[in-house]
């Protein structure tokens, strides 16, 4: 499909058909249950997703298939935020699984990667172990009190410390001005959601490792 031949209205209508169908496929594997709570594992995800959802910051989810992509879309979904991507870390989905071999050459998975969607925050997932399957991690209760408890602070201020780090990652991660601008984004509904009025080097460095993956391999 060619989603730059689309018209404003047909693309309209195909969200609204992703949007439907996340929400089907979420009443089918939770039955009703928290749509949080059956997601094993990936807790760091789940913060990702906080910290997106506070901030209404798009996020792309990465990973293996049966990792709880979608499911973790699902979830967004009822947290109000509906710009969600999904995408395999590679063509046959097992580069970044270390149970399982990909069969993938290094040019396929350049090119599949290349296709990676744009987010302001990108997040990594794994298929649980055996263990995380036994427990249940972060409910979405959870997961909205604390977006509901962040402070309103809109300070992008930063310290000589943080600016010091800031000029390091713009080196070492070729972060362009747009892209500055969204770490400094992300930063800031961190902070919020630490209460912090400041932007400290914790903050900064939480909201650069959600850039987006490198592309090589």
């Amino acid at each position: 499909m060619n989603l730059l031949a689309l018209t404003d209205y047909k693309l309209s209508a195909l969200r609204q058909q992703v949007v439907q169908e996340v929400a089907r496929r979420t009443k089918a594997a939770t039955d009703n249950a928290d749509s949080a709570a059956v997601i094993h594992g990936n807790e760091l995800a789940k913060r990702a997703l906080i910290v997106a959802a506070a901030g209404g910051h798009s996020i792309l989810f990465v990973g293996p298939s049966t990792c709880g992509k979608t499911m973790m879309r699902a979830v967004a979904l009822e947290l109000g935020l509906a710009e969600t991507f999904e995408i395999r870390c590679c063509r046959c989905g097992n580069r970044s699984d270390p149970r399982s071999d990909c069969t993938c050459t290094v040019r396929q998975v350049e090119r599949h990667l290349g296709r990676m969607p744009q987010a302001d925050i990108t997040v990594e997932m794994q298929r649980p172990t055996h263990r995380e399957m036994e427990c249940r991690g972060t409910k979405l209760a959870d997961m909205r009190r604390q977006i509901e408890a962040k402070s309103e602070y809109v300070s992008t201020e930063l310290g000589p410390h943080e600016s010091s780090l800031m000029r390091a990652a713009v080196i070492e991660t070729a972060l362009d001005p747009a892209a500055r601008e969204t770490v400094l984004a992300v930063a800031r509904t961190i902070a919020s959601l630490d209460n912090c009025e400041q932007l400290e080097a914790s903050h900064l460095v939480e909201a650069i490792n959600y850039r987006p993956l490198a592309t090589g391999v």
